[in-house]
């Protein structure tokens, strides 16, 4: 790729997303976009480039933001901050929000849903604690795509597996033929 290309790749992922593109990472344009001009009809990168460089179709902007997000999650990820959500976070919550009875949540890039559904099950496994409370968790990403996955609350075995307690997936979803869904009540605190 002509470094011109990257330039421009670096600079609209840059605006567009604040995604940072350093040139050790050049290699993931290639094989990320590849698809993204083959399902454009695109010629090449070359094709696409010249295309970003006039006046292009915003869908096309997405889709090449879309390719090159990263969307890595899974239950209960990097487990101390969940520990410390639990432990420290939430008793500190209780106390401040006391009169209000509210609590409002942002999780930021959420990805395809398992950290914030992570969070949802600690605050439900709080029970009484807050009964009564208005509990709420805003889960956005960057990646419209993803955020579709993670309306939808169902993850593969392999999902599931990785960090989520069985417990909690007794508790907490339905198999739904090879897949597991969230019950309602969880899926709606999102």
């Amino acid at each position: 790729m002509r470094i011109s290309d990257f330039d421009l790749y670096k600079d609209l992922l840059k605006e567009k997303s604040g995604l940072t593109l350093t040139p050790d990472k050049s290699y993931l344009l290639d094989s990320r976009l590849t698809p993204v001009a083959k399902k454009w009809n695109f010629a090449s990168l070359d094709a696409m480039s010249m295309t970003l460089r006039g006046m292009p179709d915003k869908k096309l902007i997405i889709d090449i933001v879309e390719a090159m997000t990263t969307n890595e999650t899974s239950f209960f990820r990097d487990q101390k901050p969940f520990d410390n959500f639990r432990d420290v976070v939430l008793p500190h919550l209780l106390t401040a929000r006391a009169k209000q009875k509210s609590i409002r949540i942002w999780c930021a890039a959420a990805s395809s849903g398992q950290e914030p559904y992570s969070l949802a099950m600690l605050i439900k496994e709080q029970g009484a604690k807050l009964a009564g409370w208005k509990t709420e968790i805003v889960a956005t990403d960057i990646s419209l795509d993803i955020l579709d996955k993670a309306k939808k609350g169902e993850y593969t075995q392999f999902e599931v597996q990785r960090g989520l307690p069985i417990t909690m997936l007794v508790k907490y979803f339905e198999q739904k033929g090879d897949a597991w869904a969230l019950k309602p009540e969880v899926r709606n605190m999102i």
